[in-house]
């Protein structure tokens, strides 16, 4: 999709099924169409939050 990130990988044994996490496509702005059985570009918006307003851990 024509863009670099960084993320965190685990590796696991050899015989264990490949998976692409959430935590990897969220960092690279991208949801699962399972309609479609593709990957989209989440619009530049969508991932950015507020944070004003939550409360500071104890």
């Amino acid at each position: 999709m024509g863009e670099i990130v960084g993320t965190t990988i685990v590796f696991g044994p050899a015989d264990a099924e490949p998976l692409l996490g959430v935590t990897a496509l969220e960092s690279a702005a991208v949801e699962i169409d399972p309609r479609n059985q593709k990957l989209k570009k989440l619009p530049k918006g969508r991932l950015k939050h507020k944070r004003k307003n939550l409360p500071l851990a104890a």
